[in-house]
């Protein structure tokens, strides 16, 4: 049995991506990432088009055949695993790499700085299905709301529920080191 595309998903996927102009680019800080963009995904608004799709699926694609060095993406939390420190791939796997971080809101706008608005978790991409592994420059940090954030009795029942099922991904590859290079370099002059 076929399975077709609803009209939504569609629609993204004629979306042609939004262009910006040169000099710009999109690189919104951790706290923007939670609050202009997932915290609006819960609440069911209106997000800019193409900016972070939500229709990917990243692990079922080699993190090098992404588009471009950078990656934004909104997940459902059930895809990702949430849980997990492992996270299995077609070609490797995702290792958590560090303890989670608390992402605190901003202090120009927060009554209370302290005010802790969602966690971080770090994963590495690891190629290979067995041993040996090659541990590779890919990072991918995941952003989710933390529930206190989210008081309920603001809530509609219906979004309770969704309050949590989606996290936000930044996916990249860490450039390597020029150190050996320029070392490299004075010893050949």
């Amino acid at each position: 049995m076929e399975t077709t595309p609803s009209s939504e998903q569609q629609q993204q996927q004629q979306q042609p991506p939004i262009k910006l102009p040169i000099g710009f680019r999109f690189h919104p800080t951790d706290q923007e990432l939670l609050l202009h963009y997932l915290k609006r995904k819960l609440y069911s608004l209106p997000l800019p088009p193409s900016l972070i799709p939500d229709h990917f699926d990243v692990f079922h694609s080699n993190p090098w055949d992404l588009p471009g060095e950078e990656i934004l993406l909104l997940q459902n939390k059930d895809e990702f695993y949430d849980q997990c420190s492992l996270i299995s791939s077609d070609c490797g796997y995702w290792k958590s790499s560090a303890k989670d971080k608390q992402v605190m809101a901003p202090p120009p706008t927060a009554t209370n700085p302290n005010l802790l608005i969602g966690i971080k978790k770090s994963f590495l991409f690891y190629h290979g299905k067995t041993s040996p592994l090659l541990k590779t420059q890919w990072f991918l940090h995941q952003f989710c709301l933390v529930a206190s954030f989210t008081p309920p009795y603001l809530l509609p029942q219906k979004l309770m529920m969704q309050v949590g099922d989606w996290v936000v991904c930044r996916m990249y590859q860490r450039k390597r080191k020029a150190r050996n290079q320029e070392a490299n370099y004075i010893r050949k002059t």
